[in-house]
């Protein structure tokens, strides 16, 4: 297995976490805005709240090979973001972290959740590799750029005797 070392992100690093959120957005693994200055204070607001901690792994030339940002409450952990940076992956490295996570971080005997986005099939695959199951899929009617509200579905339309028959054969 690769050598990783991690560090506690404190607030010096919020510049490098917001990088790094950045990325997790621009690469489509996270949705919301990849304003820089937002993730930024986001996640200044975050660590200095104390609800959220974060997690550099650096790789054995003292690389930052990937991070975790997650919330601890009484009876479970959810790990709200975690990258392997791209020169970092298909080496052992994120099993490494997931595993560092696991052994020496999070407390155990308590449910471990995360999110991970339907078309990410690689995390996906990644999760499910490392014992993870499908739990929950959420359903969503996104907000459109620019507009005051959430996109409306299509009104429901009346039962005609026609559709309540289709309806009951089905």
């Amino acid at each position: 297995m690769s050598t990783l070392s991690y560090r506690w992100a404190v607030a010096a690093d919020c510049a490098e976490l917001a990088r790094l959120n950045q990325q997790l957005v621009r690469e489509g693994a996270d949705f919301g805005p990849d304003d820089f200055s937002f993730l930024h204070e986001r996640l200044q607001a975050w660590l200095d709240s104390g609800a959220y901690r974060a997690v550099l792994f650096t790789d054995a030339s003292g690389r930052t090979a990937a991070y975790a940002l997650f919330r601890e409450s009484a009876d479970e952990i959810y790990l709200a973001q975690f990258l392997v940076l791209p020169h970092a992956r298909r080496h052992g490295l994120g099993q490494a972290a997931v595993d560092c996570l696991r052994r020496e971080i999070w407390r155990p005997g308590k449910r471990l959740i995360l999110d991970v986005l339907v078309h990410n099939r690689a995390a996906l695959e990644f999760w499910h590799r490392l014992g993870w199951r499908d739990c929950v899929l959420v359903l969503e009617i996104p907000v459109v750029p620019g507009a005051d509200s959430a996109v409306r579905p299509p009104a429901p339309r009346a039962a005609t005797a026609d559709t309540a028959r289709q309806a009951a054969s089905a």
